[in-house]
């Protein structure tokens, strides 16, 4: 009996030993601690855990995953990866130091800086914690007569918590911004017009094409004396594989300098020299300086090289574009997302102020979308985006002009030296009543004649009606231009030279005598732009003195009578009676 009562306490003593062992070789404890409520603070802790008599109820709410902060020590922040029991409830809390706070503050900015950078991003989970906001300890006090809980009033919270929480909640804040910045959580991006409830039907065969030529429309930046000239879009037209370098095409506003509002003065200046940078669009949204290649400043259009890898496939022109065709502009802002617009072709011509090449849509163009893909639904590009006032310039006469390019490093054509305009754009009452005066509802009507042209010299004026073109009935203005460059074009084929002179048969409406006549105009060829302006002369002290018309007379009889007048008001003494008939009215 006495060796039983001896060996009991050695078997208690060693299965303790055995769980000792066990404890420490099998189950490690993260060296961290949940913060405890103030209320909780103020009192030390059972190993029963706490009483439920006489004590206050407590509880820890928060809106996510809790983060907590001692009063006097560290801020602590949740990490998924670490948990244990509370040694006093029994609970799991989670938490780290504030050392991994700060350094997983460190990645989660360096990963949201470069979410859209890195080639080979990882998981997140990897780069970045929860985000987790801190929450103020609430203290039940009771209940009302409703039953909702009242908790314990704010001031008597401890300062030292509350200020805590506010700087967490600031880190949280700084955390929650840069995730939002993630291309995944970005909102503050512009609706597309993808987004309208009219476009439903064609939305997902439309989305794929746009994402297809997405792939090679890129933002150009032009900078003068390291002073920002224009931003707009461009897009790729052909790749060398060899070279890894691309042309892109767009518009020649991006390196002009100076502009007027007639484009026919030939006023407006440009600057060759300008730094263009190029945006592309890669997933490492890279920045690459590109050479000038040409620019025209008749058409507008420019065209530049840089080195880049491309992926995706180079879509084709179409030059079969129609009056009320549905059409998509594509650009990119100046944060590089892409802008969409859907609109169609209007039954609109140029105005006397701009040139003969133009088209137009009914959906607006912004400044940064200028020199973007026009595509229609099969995702053909059938025309540049030129104008903000909703102008662009049709693939009939970029393909032309890019085609003289390559073969004559040029793009000359005939200078004409009249502004026109299209019979067939006009307002049915006025084709209307020029059917009638004229008879004559097709062609192009002349609105200026420039001083000292040919056309001039012929006897053509504004009003008069051009009805062909080497015996080609030519309706519009953009009919014109391609006319205009393939004769150019065939001009230079035969070894004639930039700056040489091409005969040209017009078919002409003489409106004021009533009769038709065919006349041969003969034109300069080239690459320069044409100028179109009314001609001037001084007024000297000559116009002065020269004898007045009836029309005139009628015009400075009223002023000069006026005048009279007015000297006899001032004068009440004057006995002259003066008449508005009276000759000394023109003395």
């Amino acid at each position: 009996m006495p060796q039983e009562e001896e060996e009991a306490p050695r078997s208690r003593r060693s299965r303790a030993r055995r769980r000792r062992r066990r404890s420490h070789s099998g189950c490690p404890t993260p060296p961290t601690v949940a913060t405890r409520s103030r209320a909780s603070q103020l009192d030390p802790p059972s190993l029963s855990g706490p009483s439920q008599l006489g004590k206050r109820k407590r509880r820890d709410t928060a809106t996510g995953p809790e983060v907590k902060e001692s009063a006097e020590e560290q801020a602590v922040a949740v990490d998924s990866d670490s948990t244990t029991p509370d040694a006093h409830t029994g609970r799991k809390r989670t938490g780290t130091t504030r050392l991994d706070v700060d350094e997983n503050a460190k990645q989660e900015e360096a990963a949201a800086a470069s979410a859209s950078t890195s080639p080979d991003p990882g998981p997140s989970s990897a780069v970045s914690s929860p985000l987790c906001w801190p929450a103020l300890p609430e203290v039940i006090t009771g209940e009302n007569e409703f039953g909702d809980k009242i908790y314990e009033p704010f001031h008597k919270i401890d300062p030292a918590i509350v200020e805590a929480h506010v700087k967490l909640q600031t880190k949280c804040f700084a955390k929650q911004d840069r995730q939002l910045k993630l291309a995944s959580l970005d909102n503050n991006v512009r609706r597309s017009c993808l987004a309208d409830p009219k476009l439903v039907n064609i939305r997902p065969s439309v989305t794929k094409t746009v994402l297809q030529i997405a792939k090679i429309t890129v933002g150009l930046s032009s900078y003068l004396d390291d002073m920002l000239l224009m931003q707009s879009s461009g897009f790729v037209i052909e790749w060398d594989a060899n070279t890894k370098s691309c042309a892109i095409l767009t518009s020649a506003l991006l390196i002009q300098s100076s502009s007027s509002v007639d484009e026919w003065l030939g006023l407006d200046e440009y600057a060759p020299d300008a730094k263009v940078c190029v945006q592309l669009a890669d997933k490492t949204d890279s920045t690459v300086v590109a050479d000038l290649v040409h620019y025209d400043r008749h058409y507008n259009l420019a065209l530049f090289r840089a080195a880049m890898d491309l992926s995706a496939q180079i879509p084709s022109f179409s030059t079969e574009l129609k009056y009320a065709q549905e059409v998509f502009v594509l650009g990119r802002d100046k944060d590089r997302n892409l802008s969409v617009d859907h609109g169609s072709v209007v039954y609109e011509g140029p105005s006397c102020y701009l040139r003969h090449h133009y088209m137009f849509t009914s959906c607006g163009i912004n400044m940064l979308g200028i020199g973007g893909p026009l595509i229609n639904i099969a995702g053909e590009i059938v025309g540049m985006a030129s104008l903000s006032e909703m102008a662009f310039i049709p693939s009939s006469i970029i393909v032309r002009c890019l085609r003289m390019w390559k073969k004559f490093n040029c793009i000359p054509r005939p200078h004409v030296g009249m502004k026109l305009s299209a019979i067939t754009l006009l307002d049915l009452a006025r084709i209307e009543r020029i059917s009638r005066k004229c008879d004559i509802d097709d062609g192009l009507i002349v609105t200026l004649v420039s001083e000292g042209s040919a056309a001039e010299k012929l006897g053509v004026r504004p009003g008069d009606i051009i009805t062909s073109w080497n015996g080609e009935n030519i309706s519009t203005t953009i009919e014109l231009e391609t006319f205009l460059l393939h004769m150019c074009e065939e001009h230079l084929d035969k070894g004639n030279s930039n700056g040489s002179n091409v005969d040209v048969s017009i078919g002409i409406f003489h409106i004021r005598n009533d009769s038709h006549s065919i006349k041969t105009l003969t034109v300069n060829v080239s690459n320069d732009v044409e100028v179109v302006a009314e001609g001037t002369y001084p007024v000297t002290a000559a116009h002065c003195s020269s004898p007045c018309d009836g029309v005139e007379r009628q015009l400075v009889k009223p002023l000069k009578t006026l005048k009279v007048l007015h000297l006899a008001i001032e004068d009440p003494g004057s006995t002259k009676q003066i008449s508005i008939e009276d000759d000394l009215v023109f003395a």
